[in-house]
């Protein structure tokens, strides 16, 4: 026997503004992770003409990036903005959803 699952889901099929919002998250999640666990191994020590955006963090380093690369890490909003574009697609078609269990 199956235990059952309690939750929400979908009516239907799960919708591609759903998938669409959710994959966003995911990816703009690990794209950040990733830059900001490896920025040592590729971002440099000192400006130049390239690398201007100073990148400092909490233990003291400072990093410089390219202008495009800096200003999307500093953008700390982009992931609280689709979990809140998510949430209110959500509270929108609150009708395709239903309850189980």
């Amino acid at each position: 026997m199956t235990p059952q699952r309690s939750g929400w889901h979908f009516k239907g099929k799960t919708p591609w503004w759903f998938m669409l919002t959710a994959g966003l998250v995911l990816v703009d999640s690990a794209v950040h992770v990733a830059l900001l666990a490896t920025v040592s191994s590729w971002a440099q020590p000192r400006p130049d003409i390239a690398h201007s955006y100073r990148l400092p963090f909490r233990d003291g380093n400072i990093y410089f990036t390219s202008q495009l690369l800096g200003t999307y890490l500093d953008i700390r909003w982009i992931g609280i903005a689709l979990i809140l574009i998510l949430a209110v697609l959500l509270f929108v078609n609150r009708d395709q959803l239903e309850k189980s269990g």
